[in-house]
């Protein structure tokens, strides 16, 4: 949980700054993946891509 002051800090942020820092957070992610071996690099995009297409098809059916 964010401390009080890390929440007030976020809500003082103007729209380019919050879009920085989730650029920031989206790179460092990809940094920490791309250190994993392939096998595991793989088993978690693997994961992430079946959650993404369990999505879709969820807002396809939806939108029937």
């Amino acid at each position: 949980m964010l401390s009080k002051e890390r929440l007030e800090a976020y809500r003082k942020m103007t729209p380019a700054q919050r879009w920085a820092e989730t650029l920031a957070l989206f790179e460092y992610g990809w940094e920490i993946l791309m250190r994993l071996p392939p096998e595991e690099r793989e088993r978690r995009l693997d994961i992430a891509r079946r959650e993404r297409q369990r999505v879709n098809d969820a807002i396809a059916k939806a939108l029937k």
